[in-house]
């Protein structure tokens, strides 16, 4: 589910400077896991997985049915959106396979780039999609020998594995192969065109198949449960990684196994290792890694979760855990008014809530979002993998959508209170058109931007203010001892934070948002953090800030920082923006947006200037307006944002 959403330079796999002031850290994972594993890494119980080989079908069965249901496949070729994908096949008849490129899948380490050799494997990846819908559409025969062709070439690649997360080449070198996004997703494709297509395939190429599954798949994660190896480090990470590559081993192992006990070992693996997953967001459901992960990790948990719930004839259902009904609710909650939400962590400009994971989860769950309950998702081809599931029937278009009105209607604000996220909104229905993220957390989450205090000011339907999301492609320095000296977009510097004493934010669990104070009424709301420790300014005393939302008339945003050094020192606050912007008075700066403007009044003693710098970094260009205020013992900022409306 929702791997089709592009998620950086991963995307066609997954269909779904400052230097001085800036702080090193250590050399981080791909995904900067940081909770606590809740199912270590132990051998298999035979006896759990005795139990669910009784459960599982005599034969290997993957999403969807195969091309000998002609009732069922025929109905899909009558639906001209299924159709069209025959055109796209015809099209892949008279082209050259593209060839493996040692070169592209090496510039990783040899140049520190990702996409040239992503792009050399999605390149070949992508053939297999289109050629097997359009034979078990069309039910000719006439791509069968196109389809043995790519199957040949995918499963004999040097490497299963993407550039950036093949440590040491040890699996384009064939010293040992390990499982990662690209290659669980690749499994699950694979295993879904053996079983879709079944004896249009010869048997020599279907055992070849399942030969090479074993050696870059199968067997290493066995071999990593059975010996406790860090091979498969993602079975205990707490991270988007776990759900998605459990997904594609478990998927890939219930479509082509022929042993169900050796099936059964999957699903018992993932039954144990995917608590992991769901550790990773907090108790309250918000997840860390932002809506684009969200989507990502939680969109393959259920994919998990639908092939396993099919598998089992629904005995083992990953949905009994009660947290699943609050993850389910982050994304609405997270919603800061029309259909605006907040680019926190790694997270593309411009990203909405997953339309097919709340579909799911409403009518799986009796959410009641009347929203997305109606929504259909029939009709696109772009895998083999969610777009099958859409395609027959599932738990979700099987099941009858709630009648009640939904008990997770945000309301006028959605608090987060471990994570310390609140989402601030005007009343429905009111002249207020102001609303808001205001963010503490820690700088040690997953995907972290160094970011504690950070906020989000949204007017009508346009951000004109806050966190500046991004990065849309990773490098090998991305997630290395660099990543907040060479990125001022994940650093401190390029969002709506203090700098303090000349200094940026400190990464790591020590940088510690420490929620003061919160008074939620009807009207206003008060917001208080301490943020002092995420800076390593010995002279600091204090640092507070506090926000104020305040809901009457058209509303405003007070954004207020006291602070306080042993000596005199520098301060400086940013506002972050891709609106066009303009001094209009000593102390105001207005901001303009395709349709909404802002206002933002600044009220401090001692006065201030103004600084701003365009900053691009693999996402559309924004500007920081830095408010300089004049080196001081102590003080305080304040800064209202306040819509203006047409009279």
């Amino acid at each position: 589910m929702n791997s089709k959403i592009i998620v950086f330079s991963l995307a066609a796999f997954f269909t779904v400077k400052q230097a001085k002031a800036r702080i090193a850290l250590p050399v981080l994972r791909d995904t900067m896991d940081v909770a606590k594993t809740v199912s270590p890494l132990e051998p298999l119980d035979l006896k759990r997985v005795a139990e669910i080989a009784a459960m599982l079908p005599v034969n290997p069965q993957g999403f969807g049915e195969t091309y000998h249901n002609r009732n069922a496949w025929d109905q899909l070729y009558q639906d001209t959106r299924y159709r069209k994908i025959i055109q796209s096949a015809e099209y892949l008849l008279n082209r050259s396979f593209p060839l493996w490129d040692d070169k592209k899948y090496l510039m990783y380490f040899t140049k520190g780039t990702r996409p040239e050799g992503e792009k050399m494997m999605s390149d070949r990846t992508k053939w297999l999609t289109p050629l097997v819908w359009a034979e078990c559409l069309e039910n000719k025969g006439r791509f069968i020998p196109t389809i043995e062709m790519v199957l040949n070439e995918l499963i004999h690649q040097k490497s299963w594995s993407l550039p950036a997360h093949d440590k040491n080449k040890q699996n384009i070198e064939g010293r040992n192969f390990t499982v990662d996004l690209g290659a669980s997703v690749l499994a699950h494709n694979i295993a879904q065109a053996v079983y879709l297509l079944d004896d249009k395939l010869p048997p020599s190429l279907r055992a070849e198949v399942l030969n090479q599954m074993n050696k870059h798949v199968f067997i290493p994660v066995l071999r990593s449960v059975a010996t406790g190896n860090n091979d498969q480090y993602w079975l205990i990470w707490t991270n988007n990684w776990n759900s998605v590559c459990l997904a594609g081993v478990t998927g890939a192992a219930l479509a082509i196994i022929p042993d169900r006990t050796e099936r059964a070992k999957f699903v018992a693996i993932a039954e144990r290792y995917s608590k992991n997953s769901i550790a990773g967001f907090t108790d309250d459901g918000y997840c860390t890694e932002g809506l684009g992960y969200y989507a990502y990790g939680f969109g393959h948990y259920i994919l998990l979760r639908e092939n396993i719930l099919q598998a089992t004839n629904s005995r083992i259902d990953l949905f009994s855990n009660p947290k699943i009904r609050r993850i389910a609710a982050y994304a609405p909650n997270l919603e800061i008014m029309n259909d605006v939400y907040p680019y926190i962590a790694d997270c593309h400009v411009g990203l909405k809530a997953p339309a097919d994971i709340l579909w799911y989860c409403s009518r799986n769950l009796g959410l009641g979002l009347k929203k997305y309950d109606t929504l259909t998702f029939k009709g696109a081809t772009s895998n083999l993998v969610e777009d099958i599931m859409h395609a027959f029937p599932n738990s979700a278009s099987e099941s009858k959508a709630t009648t009640s009105n939904s008990d997770l209607a945000p309301g006028i604000r959605s608090y987060f209170k471990e994570p310390g996220v609140l989402i601030e909104r005007p009343v429905a229905g009111s002249n207020c058109n102001i609303g808001a993220a205001l963010k503490g957390g820690n700088n040690n989450e997953a995907h972290n931007h160094n970011d504690i205090g950070s906020f989000s000011v949204v007017i009508g339907d346009e951000m004109l203010m806050g966190d500046p999301g991004g990065p849309f492609v990773y490098t090998a320095k991305t997630f290395g001892p660099e990543r907040y000296i060479l990125y001022k977009s994940l650093a401190s510097y390029g969002h709506p934070v203090p700098l303090v004493a000349g200094k940026e934010q400190q990464p790591g669990a020590v940088a510690q948002a420490q929620i003061t104070s919160t008074d939620f009424t009807e009207n206003r709301d008060e917001f208080a953090m301490d943020i002092s420790s995420a800076y390593p300014v010995s002279g600091l005393k204090k640092l507070v800030r506090t926000f104020v939302y305040d809901r009457t008339g058209h509303g405003s945003l007070e954004v207020r920082d006291d602070f306080k050094f042993m000596t005199s020192q520098n301060f400086e606050i940013a506002l972050i923006t891709r609106a066009q912007w303009k001094q209009i008075a000593p102390d105001q700066i207005e901001f303009d947006g395709q349709k909404q403007i802002m206002i933002a009044t600044i009220q401090t003693q001692g006065g201030f200037t103004l600084k701003s710098e365009k900053i691009e970094e693999n996402s559309p260009v924004f500007t920081r307006i830095g408010i300089v205020l004049k080196s001081s013992e102590k003080g305080t900022v304040t800064v209202t944002f306040r819509p203006i409306t047409a009279n």
